[in-house]
């Protein structure tokens, strides 16, 4: 019986030339050592990884309360569950997701990078106790962490120089930002809290975040992890709402998004479940260049630019773009003209999924049935997930966009 191992290399690059379904390029790369470092050039030799690698597909909630680790990916492309992978490293974690990488999070505070389609080397974080101000939160560590983001990804190479990138985090019950870079030995705050942060982003070199009262400010963690504030919405606009943050279709601007997901409960009725679900978003635009591109500009009483109403406008498009949000990093997707190249997306579309943490916390089985795409020219809500519900606790169905 010929081992299918000792395949030649050459021979094996054509082969993986041939695939173009996440799924066969997963099991492929699982072969063997061989038949993964083919895998591993993922440029040459996988037709589908350019779209793969920016379009998001759903990473499915775990179906019982005996989780194994195992999940399904829902693909926007495909229609339908395209790959089950074994993840038993998510085991009694809770995670969020940016870049394709898991964060991973544990019972005590402990903490790590995980990519669940890749034989790489889990990368270990500081404890969350490390975090300045930690203990005066009284913090539940499984539930500390409600957002992170990374500013470029991680190499999964087993021995590396101190690498060029950035972990923030939205943490705490105050929900303030905190940041780590390689070589550090603990986590590091940023100086400036208007108000509870909602959405966090990296954008041209630097990191900006949106906080419940829609202050939006800019700060460089690789300098001194000082923030300003650049621009503020008008409270009408940003009460009771879910903000976002995101990167524009027009250079030097981003995106602020609001989402009408608050939840309410009803007083007259005993054991109450919230009652939430979104029916509208809508979407700023903030002018970098205006607001001294993150850089410059001046600053008026409280720290906060003297002129930064007029940089926020109100958009009805998003041209050709379309937003990804939800239980994990916020990505900004342009679509291309060629509706071929990516089928099943559509531009000026928000696709979002269930994050409301004070609904889904007190509603049975937990939350995840939040889900939809939202059309912006219509203003209407469809869904785009059929299968049936899955909910959780802790980590509901989460966007996540595949590093192989």
């Amino acid at each position: 019986m010929a081992n299918w191992c000792e395949l030649q290399y050459d021979m094996l690059e054509v082969i993986a030339q041939h695939l173009t379904k996440i799924e066969d390029y997963v099991a492929f790369g699982a072969v063997c050592t061989s038949w993964r470092a083919a895998a591993a050039n993922k440029k040459k030799n996988f037709r589908g990884i350019p779209l793969w690698k920016q379009i998001p597909c759903l990473m499915v909630a775990a179906k019982d309360e005996n989780d194994v680790g195992d999940r399904e990916f829902y693909s926007l492309l495909e229609n339908e569950v395209v790959a089950k992978v074994k993840l038993p490293k998510l085991k009694g974690k809770r995670y969020l997701e940016a870049l394709g990488w898991l964060l991973l999070i544990g019972e005590e505070g402990d903490m790590s990078l995980l990519n669940p389609f890749s034989s790489g080397p889990e990368i270990s974080l500081p404890n969350q106790n490390t975090i300045p101000g930690y203990d005066r939160y009284e913090p539940d560590a499984f539930i500390f962490v409600e957002k992170f983001v990374l500013s470029a990804r991680p190499s999964e190479a087993e021995e590396e120089e101190v690498e060029d990138y950035v972990v923030m985090l939205i943490c705490g019950s105050v929900r303030f930002l905190a940041f780590w870079k390689p070589g550090d030995q603990s986590w590091n705050r940023i100086v400036l809290r208007v108000s509870v942060y909602s959405d966090v982003t990296y954008y041209n070199g630097q990191i900006y975040a949106v906080d419940k009262k829609g202050n939006v400010v800019v700060c460089n963690p690789k300098i001194n992890g000082e923030a300003r504030i650049l621009a503020t919405l008008c409270d009408r606009f940003w009460y009771l709402k879910q903000l976002y943050i995101a990167e524009s279709e027009r250079e030097e601007s981003l995106l602020v998004v609001t989402r009408d997901n608050f939840p309410f409960f009803d007083d007259d009725v005993e054991d109450r479940e919230p009652r939430y679900g979104t029916a509208e978003f809508k979407v700023f635009e903030l002018d970098l260049s205006a607001a001294g591109g993150g850089g410059g500009g001046g600053q008026g009483q409280g720290g906060s630019w003297s002129s930064s109403r007029l940089c926020l406008k109100e958009i009805k498009s998003l041209g050709n773009r379309a937003l990804f949000l939800g239980h994990s990093a916020t990505v900004s997707f342009e679509v291309p003209s060629n509706g071929k190249l990516a089928p099943g997306i559509k531009p000026n579309h928000i696709y979002f999924t269930d994050d409301c943490w004070l609904g889904y916390g007190a509603t049975a089985g937990g939350g995840g049935k939040d889900m939809g795409v939202y059309n912006m020219e219509t203003g209407t809500v469809e869904p785009f997930y059929h299968a049936p519900k899955v909910l959780s606790y802790i980590c509901p169905s989460a966007w996540i966009t595949p590093n192989f």
